[in-house]
Protein backbone atom coordinates (compact mmCIF):
# COMPACT_ATOMS: atom_id res chain seq x y z
CA UNK A 1 0.00 0.00 0.00
CA UNK A 2 1.70 3.37 -1.35
CA UNK A 3 2.39 5.79 1.72
CA UNK A 4 -0.08 8.86 2.02
CA UNK A 5 3.29 10.98 2.45
CA UNK A 6 6.39 10.18 -0.14
CA UNK A 7 9.83 8.85 1.07
CA UNK A 8 11.25 12.86 1.03
CA UNK A 9 8.58 14.23 3.18
CA UNK A 10 9.11 11.24 5.80
CA UNK A 11 12.67 11.41 5.63
CA UNK A 12 12.76 15.65 5.81
CA UNK A 13 10.34 15.59 8.58
CA UNK A 14 11.75 13.21 10.50
CA UNK A 15 15.16 15.02 10.44
CA UNK A 16 13.12 18.20 11.66
CA UNK A 17 11.61 16.89 14.41
CA UNK A 18 14.11 15.03 15.89
CA UNK A 19 16.83 18.12 15.68
CA UNK A 20 13.69 20.32 17.19
CA UNK A 21 12.78 17.74 19.71
CA UNK A 22 17.05 17.89 20.78
CA UNK A 23 17.35 21.66 20.56
CA UNK A 24 14.13 22.11 23.20
CA UNK A 25 15.37 19.47 25.80
CA UNK A 26 19.26 21.28 25.47
CA UNK A 27 17.81 24.42 26.55
CA UNK A 28 14.89 23.31 29.08
CA UNK A 29 17.86 21.29 30.75
CA UNK A 30 19.86 24.42 31.00
CA UNK A 31 17.35 26.93 31.97
CA UNK A 32 15.29 24.35 34.64
CA UNK A 33 18.57 23.35 36.07
CA UNK A 34 19.62 27.50 36.72
CA UNK A 35 16.10 27.54 38.11
CA UNK A 36 16.31 24.39 40.45
CA UNK A 37 19.56 25.40 42.04
CA UNK A 38 18.22 29.00 42.50
CA UNK A 39 14.86 27.34 44.19
CA UNK A 40 16.91 24.91 46.44
CA UNK A 41 19.30 28.41 46.98
CA UNK A 42 16.03 29.77 48.68
CA UNK A 43 15.04 26.80 50.54
CA UNK A 44 17.75 26.48 52.16
CA UNK A 45 17.97 29.64 53.28
CA UNK A 46 14.19 29.56 54.59
CA UNK A 47 12.82 31.88 51.79
CA UNK A 48 10.54 29.19 50.96
CA UNK A 49 9.53 25.88 52.04
CA UNK A 50 11.23 22.60 50.67
CA UNK A 51 8.18 20.94 49.84
CA UNK A 52 7.41 24.11 47.38
CA UNK A 53 10.14 23.60 45.14
CA UNK A 54 8.94 20.91 42.82
CA UNK A 55 5.46 22.97 41.97
CA UNK A 56 7.40 26.34 41.53
CA UNK A 57 9.76 24.16 39.14
CA UNK A 58 7.01 22.79 37.14
CA UNK A 59 5.19 26.02 36.96
CA UNK A 60 8.36 27.31 35.75
CA UNK A 61 9.46 24.56 33.34
CA UNK A 62 5.85 24.68 31.78
CA UNK A 63 6.40 28.40 31.15
CA UNK A 64 9.85 27.84 29.60
CA UNK A 65 8.03 25.65 27.19
CA UNK A 66 5.76 27.91 25.86
CA UNK A 67 8.84 30.01 25.31
CA UNK A 68 11.13 28.04 23.60
CA UNK A 69 8.80 25.82 21.51
CA UNK A 70 9.57 28.85 18.72
CA UNK A 71 13.37 29.26 18.96
CA UNK A 72 13.59 25.61 19.33
CA UNK A 73 11.65 25.18 15.99
CA UNK A 74 13.08 27.99 14.57
CA UNK A 75 16.67 26.46 15.20
CA UNK A 76 15.66 23.05 14.52
CA UNK A 77 14.38 23.99 11.17
CA UNK A 78 17.70 26.05 10.52
CA UNK A 79 20.28 23.56 11.38
CA UNK A 80 18.42 19.93 9.45
CA UNK A 81 18.34 22.08 6.68
CA UNK A 82 21.51 23.46 7.14
CA UNK A 83 22.72 19.54 7.34
CA UNK A 84 21.52 18.68 4.04
CA UNK A 85 23.05 21.56 2.67
CA UNK A 86 26.56 20.56 3.94
CA UNK A 87 26.14 16.91 3.33
CA UNK A 88 25.16 17.56 -0.58
CA UNK A 89 21.72 16.23 -0.08
CA UNK A 90 20.31 19.21 -0.90
CA UNK A 91 21.97 19.19 -4.03
CA UNK A 92 21.29 16.07 -5.05
CA UNK A 93 17.81 16.60 -4.00
CA UNK A 94 17.94 19.56 -6.59
CA UNK A 95 19.49 17.31 -9.43
CA UNK A 96 16.22 15.36 -9.16
CA UNK A 97 13.89 18.20 -10.39
CA UNK A 98 13.46 18.63 -6.40
CA UNK A 99 12.78 22.97 -5.75
CA UNK A 100 13.10 24.90 -3.14
CA UNK A 101 9.19 25.26 -3.27
CA UNK A 102 9.11 21.28 -2.74
CA UNK A 103 10.59 21.54 0.48
CA UNK A 104 7.99 23.59 2.49
CA UNK A 105 5.15 19.86 2.04
CA UNK A 106 7.59 18.05 4.91
CA UNK A 107 8.18 21.55 6.23
CA UNK A 108 4.31 21.94 7.18
CA UNK A 109 3.89 18.40 7.80
CA UNK A 110 5.78 19.62 11.61
CA UNK A 111 5.61 23.17 11.36
CA UNK A 112 1.41 23.09 11.36
CA UNK A 113 0.74 21.00 14.48
CA UNK A 114 3.40 22.57 16.28
CA UNK A 115 2.10 26.07 15.99
CA UNK A 116 -1.60 24.54 16.51
CA UNK A 117 -0.63 23.08 19.84
CA UNK A 118 1.18 26.53 20.89
CA UNK A 119 -2.32 28.43 19.80
CA UNK A 120 -3.61 25.80 22.97
CA UNK A 121 -0.86 26.65 24.98
CA UNK A 122 -1.10 30.25 24.86
CA UNK A 123 -5.01 30.37 25.01
CA UNK A 124 -5.81 28.82 27.17
CA UNK A 125 -2.81 26.73 29.23
CA UNK A 126 -0.91 29.98 29.96
CA UNK A 127 -3.73 31.79 31.97
CA UNK A 128 -4.04 28.27 33.96
CA UNK A 129 -0.22 28.33 34.37
CA UNK A 130 -0.16 31.83 35.81
CA UNK A 131 -3.43 31.27 37.95
CA UNK A 132 -1.90 28.50 39.43
CA UNK A 133 1.00 30.17 40.09
CA UNK A 134 -0.63 32.89 41.91
CA UNK A 135 -2.13 29.97 44.22
CA UNK A 136 1.16 28.84 44.68
CA UNK A 137 3.33 31.67 45.61
CA UNK A 138 0.54 33.09 48.28
CA UNK A 139 -0.02 29.79 50.02
CA UNK A 140 3.66 29.87 50.16
CA UNK A 141 3.05 33.49 51.79
CA UNK A 142 0.18 32.53 53.84
CA UNK A 143 1.98 29.66 55.70
CA UNK A 144 3.03 29.90 59.94
CA UNK A 145 6.67 31.71 59.86
CA UNK A 146 7.41 28.49 61.25
CA UNK A 147 7.50 26.84 57.86
CA UNK A 148 11.20 27.93 56.90
CA UNK A 149 13.35 27.96 59.70
CA UNK A 150 16.65 26.77 59.27
CA UNK A 151 19.07 25.66 62.23
CA UNK A 152 22.05 27.59 62.72
CA UNK A 153 21.15 30.76 61.98
CA UNK A 154 18.98 33.51 63.25
CA UNK A 155 15.48 33.36 61.49
CA UNK A 156 13.72 36.93 61.42
CA UNK A 157 10.02 36.85 61.36
CA UNK A 158 7.84 37.88 57.61
CA UNK A 159 6.84 41.07 59.96
CA UNK A 160 10.36 41.94 61.07
CA UNK A 161 9.03 42.13 64.71
CA UNK A 162 11.02 38.77 65.64
CA UNK A 163 13.58 36.85 66.01
CA UNK A 164 14.81 32.70 66.16
CA UNK A 165 17.47 30.78 66.48
CA UNK A 166 17.53 27.05 67.29
CA UNK A 167 20.98 24.90 67.09
CA UNK A 168 19.38 21.92 65.61
CA UNK A 169 16.17 20.37 64.43
CA UNK A 170 14.74 17.10 62.98
CA UNK A 171 14.47 16.03 59.64
CA UNK A 172 10.70 16.59 59.21
CA UNK A 173 11.52 20.15 61.42
CA UNK A 174 8.96 19.57 64.25
CA UNK A 175 11.83 18.92 66.57
CA UNK A 176 14.03 21.98 67.87
CA UNK A 177 17.12 22.08 70.19
CA UNK A 178 18.63 24.86 72.17
CA UNK A 179 15.81 27.52 70.79
CA UNK A 180 15.97 31.19 71.66
CA UNK A 181 13.38 33.76 70.47
CA UNK A 182 12.75 37.40 70.40
CA UNK A 183 9.92 39.19 70.20
CA UNK A 184 9.44 42.99 70.30
CA UNK A 185 5.95 44.05 71.94
CA UNK A 186 4.17 47.65 72.81
CA UNK A 187 5.85 50.42 75.00
CA UNK A 188 9.17 49.40 73.53
CA UNK A 189 8.97 46.36 75.58
CA UNK A 190 10.40 42.91 74.74
CA UNK A 191 9.97 39.21 75.26
CA UNK A 192 12.31 36.77 75.19
CA UNK A 193 12.07 32.82 75.01
CA UNK A 194 15.21 30.23 76.11
CA UNK A 195 14.13 26.77 76.19
CA UNK A 196 16.05 23.54 75.91
CA UNK A 197 14.00 22.20 73.26
CA UNK A 198 10.50 22.85 71.21
CA UNK A 199 8.19 21.28 68.98
CA UNK A 200 5.38 22.75 66.18
CA UNK A 201 1.95 21.21 66.95
CA UNK A 202 -1.42 21.93 65.57
CA UNK A 203 -4.83 22.38 67.67
CA UNK A 204 -8.24 21.03 67.09
CA UNK A 205 -8.96 23.71 65.18
CA UNK A 206 -5.74 23.41 62.82
CA UNK A 207 -4.27 26.79 64.52
CA UNK A 208 -0.18 26.64 64.70
CA UNK A 209 1.62 26.42 68.02
CA UNK A 210 5.42 26.36 68.98
CA UNK A 211 5.56 24.84 72.38
CA UNK A 212 8.81 25.60 74.71
CA UNK A 213 9.94 22.99 77.00
CA UNK A 214 12.13 23.36 79.60
CA UNK A 215 12.80 26.95 79.65
CA UNK A 216 12.65 30.77 80.57
CA UNK A 217 10.62 33.28 80.08
CA UNK A 218 12.01 37.36 79.91
CA UNK A 219 9.67 40.37 79.12
CA UNK A 220 10.70 44.03 79.78
CA UNK A 221 12.34 46.96 78.45
CA UNK A 222 16.00 46.71 77.50
CA UNK A 223 18.23 48.94 80.56
CA UNK A 224 15.18 48.94 82.68
CA UNK A 225 14.86 46.57 86.06
CA UNK A 226 11.12 46.16 86.32
CA UNK A 227 11.40 43.00 83.89
CA UNK A 228 10.41 39.12 84.48
CA UNK A 229 11.82 36.02 84.37
CA UNK A 230 9.57 33.49 84.54
CA UNK A 231 10.56 29.69 84.47
CA UNK A 232 8.39 26.72 83.16
CA UNK A 233 8.25 23.26 81.67
CA UNK A 234 6.20 23.25 78.75
CA UNK A 235 4.95 26.81 77.41
CA UNK A 236 2.89 27.51 73.95
CA UNK A 237 2.87 30.65 71.82
CA UNK A 238 0.53 30.95 68.51
CA UNK A 239 1.73 31.51 65.29
CA UNK A 240 -0.41 32.95 63.21
CA UNK A 241 -1.07 32.21 59.36
CA UNK A 242 -1.85 34.98 56.76
CA UNK A 243 -4.90 35.49 55.08
CA UNK A 244 -4.54 33.17 51.38
CA UNK A 245 -5.27 35.30 48.31
CA UNK A 246 -5.62 32.90 45.61
CA UNK A 247 -7.89 35.96 43.55
CA UNK A 248 -6.00 36.19 39.55
CA UNK A 249 -5.12 39.77 39.94
CA UNK A 250 -2.51 39.66 37.00
CA UNK A 251 -3.81 40.23 33.39
CA UNK A 252 -1.31 37.22 32.13
CA UNK A 253 -3.75 35.00 34.60
CA UNK A 254 -6.99 36.27 32.74
CA UNK A 255 -9.18 33.60 30.39
CA UNK A 256 -8.86 34.31 26.74
CA UNK A 257 -12.62 35.15 26.74
CA UNK A 258 -12.06 37.46 29.01
CA UNK A 259 -9.59 39.46 27.01
CA UNK A 260 -11.31 39.76 23.93
CA UNK A 261 -14.25 41.66 25.46
CA UNK A 262 -12.35 43.45 26.78
CA UNK A 263 -11.46 47.22 25.31
CA UNK A 264 -8.87 48.11 27.92
CA UNK A 265 -5.25 48.50 26.16
CA UNK A 266 -3.60 46.66 28.97
CA UNK A 267 -5.97 43.19 27.93
CA UNK A 268 -5.89 43.87 24.33
CA UNK A 269 -2.34 44.17 24.30
CA UNK A 270 -2.22 40.95 26.34
CA UNK A 271 -4.73 39.19 23.66
CA UNK A 272 -2.46 40.55 20.99
CA UNK A 273 0.52 39.29 22.57
CA UNK A 274 -0.98 35.35 23.05
CA UNK A 275 -1.87 35.36 19.17
CA UNK A 276 1.74 36.71 18.58
CA UNK A 277 3.45 33.56 20.26
CA UNK A 278 2.26 31.17 17.28
CA UNK A 279 2.54 33.35 14.72
CA UNK A 280 5.48 34.07 15.13
CA UNK A 281 6.34 30.48 15.85
CA UNK A 282 5.38 29.67 11.96
CA UNK A 283 6.74 32.70 10.18
CA UNK A 284 10.28 31.77 11.80
CA UNK A 285 10.14 28.53 10.72
CA UNK A 286 8.90 29.34 6.95
CA UNK A 287 11.92 32.19 7.23
CA UNK A 288 14.39 29.30 8.18
CA UNK A 289 14.20 27.47 5.25
CA UNK A 290 16.40 29.96 3.04
CA UNK A 291 17.93 31.29 5.17
CA UNK A 292 19.22 27.58 6.13
CA UNK A 293 21.19 27.60 3.12
CA UNK A 294 24.82 27.55 3.60
CA UNK A 295 27.72 25.56 1.84
CA UNK A 296 30.00 22.25 2.12
CA UNK A 297 32.98 25.02 3.37
CA UNK A 298 30.91 26.72 5.38
CA UNK A 299 29.03 24.27 7.86
CA UNK A 300 25.69 24.10 9.35
CA UNK A 301 26.23 26.52 12.02
CA UNK A 302 27.41 29.59 9.29
CA UNK A 303 24.04 31.03 9.45
CA UNK A 304 23.54 30.58 13.10
CA UNK A 305 24.86 33.64 14.71
CA UNK A 306 22.18 35.50 11.77
CA UNK A 307 19.58 34.06 12.52
CA UNK A 308 19.76 34.08 16.43
CA UNK A 309 19.93 37.86 15.48
CA UNK A 310 17.24 38.33 13.33
CA UNK A 311 15.04 36.40 16.60
CA UNK A 312 16.40 38.67 19.16
CA UNK A 313 15.16 41.71 16.38
CA UNK A 314 11.79 39.97 15.60
CA UNK A 315 10.79 39.38 19.79
CA UNK A 316 12.18 42.72 20.91
CA UNK A 317 9.92 44.16 18.51
CA UNK A 318 7.29 42.28 19.80
CA UNK A 319 7.59 43.34 23.38
CA UNK A 320 7.75 47.31 21.42
CA UNK A 321 4.70 46.72 20.25
CA UNK A 322 2.98 45.32 22.96
CA UNK A 323 3.80 48.42 24.94
CA UNK A 324 2.79 50.56 22.16
CA UNK A 325 -0.41 48.78 22.51
CA UNK A 326 -0.89 49.43 26.22
CA UNK A 327 0.50 53.08 25.90
CA UNK A 328 -2.13 53.58 22.77
CA UNK A 329 0.48 54.90 20.95
CA UNK A 330 -1.03 53.12 17.79
CA UNK A 331 -4.26 51.85 17.50
CA UNK A 332 -5.64 48.04 18.23
CA UNK A 333 -6.49 47.48 15.00
CA UNK A 334 -2.55 47.78 14.12
CA UNK A 335 -1.18 46.59 17.49
CA UNK A 336 1.28 44.47 17.15
CA UNK A 337 0.61 43.28 13.37
CA UNK A 338 2.69 45.32 12.20
CA UNK A 339 6.01 43.27 13.25
CA UNK A 340 4.26 40.11 11.27
CA UNK A 341 3.75 42.55 8.50
CA UNK A 342 8.01 43.10 8.24
CA UNK A 343 8.71 39.39 9.30
CA UNK A 344 6.38 38.45 6.21
CA UNK A 345 8.21 40.93 3.73
CA UNK A 346 11.60 39.46 5.23
CA UNK A 347 10.51 36.04 4.46
CA UNK A 348 9.79 37.38 0.37
CA UNK A 349 12.89 39.15 0.02
CA UNK A 350 15.31 35.97 1.53
CA UNK A 351 13.18 33.62 -0.49
CA UNK A 352 13.34 35.50 -3.28
CA UNK A 353 17.74 35.96 -3.05
CA UNK A 354 17.60 32.29 -3.35
CA UNK A 355 15.45 31.81 -6.21
CA UNK A 356 17.96 33.67 -7.89
CA UNK A 357 16.74 37.38 -7.72
CA UNK A 358 13.38 39.26 -8.75
CA UNK A 359 14.39 38.69 -12.31
CA UNK A 360 14.39 34.67 -11.96
CA UNK A 361 11.14 34.81 -10.24
CA UNK A 362 9.59 36.40 -13.07
CA UNK A 363 11.00 34.55 -15.62
CA UNK A 364 9.74 31.35 -13.26
CA UNK A 365 6.10 32.82 -13.32
CA UNK A 366 5.54 33.01 -16.95
CA UNK A 367 6.06 37.35 -17.25
CA UNK A 368 7.50 38.43 -19.46
CA UNK A 369 8.50 42.41 -20.07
Amino acid sequence: MKSFFPIIDRYISKELLITCLGVTLVLMLILLSSTLARLLGKAADGSIPMDAVMPLLTITGARYLILLLPLSLYLGVLLSFSRLYKDNEMAALGACGVGLKRFYRPLMIVVIPITLFLFFLTLYAMPWIAQKSQKVKAEIESRSQLSGLVAGRFNEAANGNGIMFLERQSSDGHQMENVFMHQAMDNNQAQVETAASARRYKDDKGRNFILFMDGQHYQGQAGKSNYQIIKYEKHGIFIPENEVNTKATRRDAMFTSELWQSTQPLHRAELQWRLSIPLATFLLAVLALPLSYTTPRKGRYSKLALAILIYLMYSNLLGVGQTWVEQQKVPAVIGIWWVHGFAVILILLWWIRRAGGFATVIHRSGVRK
